[in-house]
């Protein structure tokens, strides 16, 4: 199992993101994976669970994956 904040790291590395502008979610507060999630929002990958929220402990479902794969791709 890969949890959401883990796929945002590698997502991250694979595609080489630009800085992000700010802290976008509330609930990655402290998390190694935090940069890299902040990254994805950036970019337009992820839009979180909520609008706060990115829920970084859950596991990312085949769904995700692939919505984040095909918005990281179109970048």
């Amino acid at each position: 199992h890969v949890t959401r904040a883990q796929m945002a790291s590698f997502l991250d590395r694979a595609f080489d993101l630009p800085a992000a502008s700010g802290d976008q979610f509330t609930d990655d507060e402290g998390s190694v994976h935090e940069s890299a999630i902040n990254r994805l929002a950036t970019s337009g990958i992820t839009h979180g669970c909520t609008q706060t929220s990115f829920c970084p402990d859950d596991p990312v479902t085949r769904a995700q994956m692939a919505a984040f794969l095909n918005r990281a791709l179109e970048t």
